[in-house]
């Protein structure tokens, strides 16, 4: 290999085989979405199917949701950045954060799914605290952070369609977005969590092809070091202390930020609600199914996760530093481009499709949340007497227009890094769903005047303390400990100060 390689030059001709994967995808998506509609004829079984899905399924698509396009591609645009000091951020602790929300989240879920009719996340915790506030209220805060977790995802299609055709990608996201929309509609949450297993499988796949090929290209392990070293030792360092300890950097710079890149894995993993609700459908596994369930997960978010962040040193280790001052997409091109030169055309292809399933795996999984989340929790939740058929009629109609509003946020101001943009939506909801959920499954103390504090002081804290960080005032690993801290605090606290549930109800939920 030569170093330094120049930037490969936009090819028709990848943009075509791209295209050829990209729509054998979709096409198999709808067909997925059309074979599971007789299982989503109902308003309730659109919103969470008949809880039958087995551990394979459930797995994989778990897996598609948590990766999702800063995995596939944000990863490697941290390492390529910063360097090896990427690593905590953009791979260390990602299987360290799943992990937890099978063992911990999973099995509950599925439990208020199956024994109590929960059919959302937020129902789920209107049950447990026995609260139409907390349900409304979850189901607001949950559409407000993943509204911004969704920009992501449609940044990360639109950069790998530039890298390969430098092309607009407007025409193409339009078009993944209206194949987004009809499997969604036709098969709600069955034909929805088929096809996030397509893509959760496909991408694991593309990410780990990616990675095997990328340590061939660069020699292996040491020859990448060297090229590394030879263009800047400060890459090699596991802590960037040149790099400002304030502001985003503060993940890459400070013992502070790394460890708090750990609590947010760990945090947005076991408290994300896309992940969670992966678990109303699923039906009620033994021993055997949940060790499938593990492995499946491992597979698709373990050693594939591992190679991105390595995958974004190679290309370091190739390009140099000229990706950085391509506006606005900067290294969130260092893996599209470095397929192109390791891989040509195949590995293009297939990484390509990889990261548009990544992409809308999580993007799909959200919007029926978010739609959900108006009609059952809002909607019908303060309205019983509204008619099952309206609801269906109005949950599409919102899952189109939670796709346009990250669609048109996308174009007219898309995040600088895609990884640590979708950081701030990870620390938000993680601090908050982390107490709301999956510690309110096995604590009974716990009251709705925790949970709403708890929610409150999130929201708050998030986009305050997002404002210092963008300031250069405080970083962004002080954030999650800030967020992370005080919604414990007010959580606990709320809960000690305040009434229980009656001991009866507490025996039902917990028996």
């Amino acid at each position: 290999m030569i170093n330094l390689y120049s930037i490969p030059q936009p090819d028709v001709s990848y943009g075509v085989w791209a295209v050829i994967g990209i729509s054998l995808m979709l096409i198999i998506c709808i067909y997925l979405g059309f074979i599971s509609r007789k299982k989503s004829s109902s308003f309730e079984t659109f919103l969470s199917g008949h809880q039958d899905i087995g551990p394979i399924i459930t797995g994989l698509a778990l897996g598609a949701t948590w990766l999702s396009g800063w995995a596939t591609l944000g990863m490697m645009g941290v390492t390529y950045t910063v360097g090896w000091a990427g690593m905590w951020f953009a791979g260390m602790w990602t299987i360290v954060g799943i992990m937890p929300c099978l063992f911990f989240t999973g099995a509950k879920m599925q439990k208020y799914a199956q024994k109590f009719g929960a059919r959302t996340v937020p129902d789920a915790l209107g049950i447990r605290f026995d609260s139409k506030v907390v349900q409304s209220l979850a189901a607001l805060v949950m559409i407000f952070f993943m509204t911004l977790y969704a920009v992501g995802q449609f940044k990360a299609g639109a950069t790998i369609w530039y890298a390969i055709t430098g092309l607009p990608a407007i025409w193409c996201l339009l078009f993944a977005g209206i194949i987004v929309f009809i499997y969604m509609i036709v098969g709600g949450y069955t034909g929805t969590q088929f096809s996030l297993a397509l893509q959760g499988a496909l991408l694991g796949i593309a990410c780990f092809i990616l990675g095997i090929s990328a340590i061939l290209f660069v020699g292996g392990p040491s020859a990448l070091n060297i090229f590394l070293a030879n263009e800047d030792p400060k890459l090699l360092t596991l802590i960037r202390s040149d790099l400002p300890k304030v502001g985003n950097t503060q993940l890459f710079s400070s013992p502070v930020g790394v460890v708090a890149t750990f609590f947010i894995f760990l945090t947005m993993a076991t408290g994300f609600p896309h992940n969670v609700a992966r678990f109303l459908g699923m039906r009620k596994l033994n021993k055997k199914d949940f060790a499938l369930i593990t492995l499946m997960v491992w597979l698709v978010a373990g050693p594939p996760i591992f190679l991105n962040a390595i995958t974004g040193l190679v290309s370091r280790a190739t390009f140099g530093p000229q990706i950085l001052r391509i506006e606005p997409w900067k290294g969130d091109l260092a893996a599209p481009f470095l397929a192109m030169v390791a891989g040509g055309k195949p590995l293009t292809t297939l990484y390509a499709t990889g990261v548009f399933a990544a992409a809308l795996s999580t993007l799909s999984g959200m919007v029926m949340i978010m739609a959900g989340n108006i009609t059952r929790d809002i909607i019908q939740l303060w309205n019983p007497k509204f008619s099952q058929r309206h609801l269906l009629r109005l949950t599409k109609i919102f899952i189109g227009i939670f796709l346009i509003i990250p669609f048109y946020w996308t174009f007219k101001k898309p995040p600088a890094l895609l990884a640590v943009f979708m950081g701030y939506a990870a620390i938000g909801l993680g601090g908050i769903f982390i107490f709301c959920t999956a510690v309110s499954f096995y604590w009974k103390r716990a009251t709705k005047v925790g949970a709403i504090l708890c929610m409150i002081y999130g929201v708050l804290s998030t986009l305050i303390g997002g404002i210092f960080v963008t300031k250069q005032k405080i970083g962004m690993g002080t954030l999650e400990f800030i967020v992370l801290i005080g919604c414990g605090f007010f959580y606990f606290i709320g809960s000690l100060l305040s009434k229980p549930l009656p001991e009866e109800k507490l025996k039902k939920l917990f028996e």
